[in-house]
């Protein structure tokens, strides 16, 4: 009997470490793997807003290389000026097409800079950062420790300045590569804060914390007094919810501290963000935001190694908005800049699951950590540490970078 061919397999290519070692194992020569390497990951790219002739220009150098762009029909039609896009292809036809579009005109010279940065961005896996931000370690856990006694999760759950830092302690026993400090609940329907009441919750926590635990305190907050106060005790990050967008004087305190800062989206204000968010696209309003912030901040002289961003969980988003944004969380590695997850116990996980009890939902939270890593975010901010930490351990052993397979 002739023995039959081997039975085919599709194979699952994330990267290029894992399209090498699938050539190594097909015995491909090192001349082999360096032509072919660049083949074997395909990649889908959004363009919106393009010229129309642009657009047009583009498709047919995409073509001409075995790639695809879909346009929309004014294109066809030649209506109106701008033109959204999807532009389709192999790693090495984007790389055929972009020195053709360097000499194209329409705006085509500008556009191929960007795609090549999105696609090197989103194949990084290790974004440029402040060497207090150890990502090439892994992926980071930044503890929840919330000193206000209306906290969704833990309000009143620690009763003065000593067991708050004795908490903070523990989970940076436990893992956690940052403690971020909250004087203000931000849950759905909650009343701003006077900065007198912020400074007298989060101060004496910071004070005694930050000598403790030195480059590892973070400050939750958009108010420049309570970041300026804070950072000059030792805090060494910011993490805005309004993502610079509330108080102005805030980006003048962290450009002059020089330090780390997480922008996040937030749809309208947390006392009404709940009511009916609405988005045409999630995913593609949140990139557009991200963006603009981005440009803006480093416009406004912070350094872009400074700016983290998190697309912000439950700010302004019903549950299958939050769904949507953890399927396609990968989506901003593109921008280049570290992700921050924060999942944790919030509303949509109760919601899916049934789980009314906020601190009843850890174990989905820990689920949420899987998928964060998973995707390639880059700080997940939780409130148990001990149980995340033992799920981001096992989704880097199995979906991060990993020795060729033998």
């Amino acid at each position: 009997m002739i023995p039959s061919a081997g039975h085919p397999q599709v194979l699952v290519l994330r990267d290029i470490g894992e399209v090498r070692a699938a050539l190594k194992r097909a015995r491909v020569s090192p001349g082999g793997t360096e032509i072919m390497e660049k083949k074997a990951l395909f990649r889908v790219i959004r363009v919106t807003d393009l010229n129309i002739r642009a657009a047009n220009i583009l498709k047919q150098e995409m073509l001409s290389r075995g790639g695809e762009v879909a346009v929309s029909r004014d294109v066809y039609e030649w209506e109106g000026q701008k033109a959204d896009c999807l532009v389709m292809g192999t790693i090495a036809q984007f790389e055929r097409l972009l020195p053709k579009l360097r000499s194209q005109p329409f705006g085509l010279r500008p556009l191929a800079g960007r795609i090549e940065a999105a696609l090197r961005n989103y194949d990084e896996a290790v974004p440029l950062c402040p060497s207090g931000i150890p990502l090439a370690d892994g992926p980071l856990l930044m503890g929840i420790l919330n000193v206000t006694p209306d906290s969704f999760s833990d309000g009143r759950a620690y009763s003065g300045v000593d067991e708050a830092v004795r908490a903070a302690m523990q989970m940076a026993e436990e893992g956690a590569a940052f403690i971020d400090v909250g004087g203000e609940s931000t849950r759905p329907g909650s009343d701003p804060l006077s900065v007198e009441e912020e400074l007298s919750r989060v101060m004496p926590v910071v004070e005694a914390l930050a000598p403790a635990l030195p480059g590892r305190v973070s400050v939750d907050t958009y108010k420049a007094r309570v970041a300026a106060d804070a950072l000059a005790a030792g805090a060494y990050m910011i993490n805005d919810i309004s993502a610079l967008r509330v108080d102005p004087e805030m980006v003048a305190v962290v450009r002059d501290a020089q330090c780390p800062v997480i922008l996040m989206h937030m749809l309208g204000e947390p006392k009404t963000m709940q009511q009916e968010p609405v988005y045409t696209d999630v995913i593609e309003e949140l990139h557009r935001f991200f963006v603009e912030r981005l440009d803006w901040a480093v416009d406004n002289g912070l350094k872009e190694e400074n700016l983290l961003i998190d697309p912000g969980l439950g700010f302004g988003k019903t549950t299958a908005h939050n769904v949507q944004i953890m399927r396609s969380l990968e989506a901003f590695r593109s921008l280049g800049r570290p992700i921050v997850v924060g999942a944790s116990r919030k509303r949509f996980l109760g919601d899916i699951l049934g789980i009314e009890e906020p601190k009843e939902r850890d174990a989905a939270t820990a689920a949420t950590t899987v998928m964060a890593v998973t995707a390639g975010a880059h700080i997940v901010r939780v409130h148990r540490v001990g149980l995340n930490r033992d799920a981001a351990r096992l989704a880097q052993a199995v979906f991060g970078p990993r020795p060729d397979a033998r």
